[in-house]
């Protein structure tokens, strides 16, 4: 399970740095959706994003069914999002499914990966690839 759960924080990376934007799941009077951490005793909660709509949409259901996917470009994500995360001991959980399973991650791990993703995405774009 935790090998599935890898993928799918992989592939949140992969699609957010590709797509510029990742999701939530918000509402005006009660925030962002997120829940308490299943494997991590320290974090105060756990906040949910997605790389794509259809995804977040998924998680519309009992709880956050008032909630809509809302969109968050990648570098407010970047610059405001998750320093203060990581502050507040707040994890990330990314691409978590219907069932409120996935990874919890801390903050700052996330942004490294991003950031990493990122520059590698920009290299790819400018040329510096190796040709074989």
């Amino acid at each position: 399970m935790k090998e599935q759960y890898l993928k799918q924080a992989e592939k949140f990376v992969e699609e957010a740095c590709e797509n510029l934007n990742l999701y939530g799941l918000f509402d005006e009077n009660e925030g962002w959706a997120n829940c308490h951490a299943h494997d991590n005793a320290d974090a105060t909660a756990v906040y949910l994003f997605w790389s794509d709509e259809k995804s977040a949409a998924k998680l519309q259901n009992e709880e956050w069914s008032n909630y809509k996917v809302t969109p968050i470009h990648l570098g407010v994500f970047l610059d405001s999002w998750l320093d203060g995360m990581q502050k507040q001991n707040v994890f990330a959980g990314v691409n978590w499914d219907e069932n409120l399973y996935g990874l919890e991650i801390e903050a700052q791990v996330l942004k490294s990966s991003l950031i990493e993703q990122s520059q590698k995405l920009a290299q790819d774009e400018s040329g510096d690839e190796t040709v074989h």
